[in-house]
């Protein structure tokens, strides 16, 4: 079952903390709220990972085109070759690797090659 782990709880407790530190330093008063539990996992955010881009098969799960090192028409575009999130949204990234994803196949695809 996929669920929020300990560091995923102690990194929303740590945006808490640090949204509250930057308001008071800006001479904000914080009401008294209730701290949410993050919503669950793939409700509105974007988890990343599980699927490596890299050059050395016996490391990572994808080549720099995002396509399985394994199985040479999967093409991966989403999130999943990054090894981690930034703060803010990934969509750009995601758009950017798919891009240069689909020019690749389509050039392999023009040259007979797949």
């Amino acid at each position: 079952m996929l669920r929020w782990h300990d560091n995923e709880k102690k990194m929303a407790d740590l945006m808490y903390d640090s949204a509250e530190e930057i308001l008071r330093a800006a001479g904000a008063e914080v009401s008294p709220y209730t701290r949410n539990t993050p919503p669950p996992p793939g409700d509105a955010t974007h988890e990343v990972g599980t699927a490596r881009m890299g050059d050395d098969p016996k490391t990572s799960v994808l080549n720099k085109f995002n396509q399985a090192h394994d199985v040479k028409n999967l093409f991966v575009v989403d999130g999943a070759s990054f090894v981690s999130c930034p703060e803010k949204n990934c969509t750009l990234s995601i758009a950017a690797v798919s891009w240069r994803a689909s020019d690749y196949l389509a050039e392999e695809l023009r040259l007979g090659r797949l």
